[in-house]
């Protein structure tokens, strides 16, 4: 199943995401992100990093957040307009080359043009 998220060029929008785990024969639940060290975002060809600093355009495990949450704010990024299909990959110290969690058309990142400008 396909999921279409919007992002507009020179606005504060942000992407928040549910990261959500399901074994066999069981319900999905919301992952615990607090031993995530790293998530990138790629669009096409283009990679965002991020640690989860304060400024950084991924977040994660912050206060107010909700289990598996995670935020995702591309306002200081150079991401053109258009549709782009996203591989999400979160890192830990366990899984230190990456787990892809979205790969592809599971995620679509639509990006607009300021329409003020």
């Amino acid at each position: 199943m396909s999921v279409t998220e919007y992002h507009w060029i020179g606005h504060d929008n942000s992407i928040d995401l549910i990261l959500k785990s399901k074994a066999a024969g069981a319900a999905a639940v919301a992952v615990d992100t607090s031993s995530f060290t790293k998530i990138t975002l790629t669009l096409d060809d283009q990679t965002i990093e991020s640690t989860n600093q304060a400024n950084d355009p991924i977040r994660w495990n912050q206060g107010g957040y909700a289990t598996g949450e995670i935020r995702i704010r591309l306002d200081a990024e150079t991401v053109n307009a258009g549709k782009h299909e996203a591989t999400l990959v979160v890192y830990d110290a366990t899984n230190t080359d990456g787990v892809v969690w979205v790969h592809d058309n599971d995620l679509i990142i639509q990006v607009y043009n300021d329409p003020e400008v």
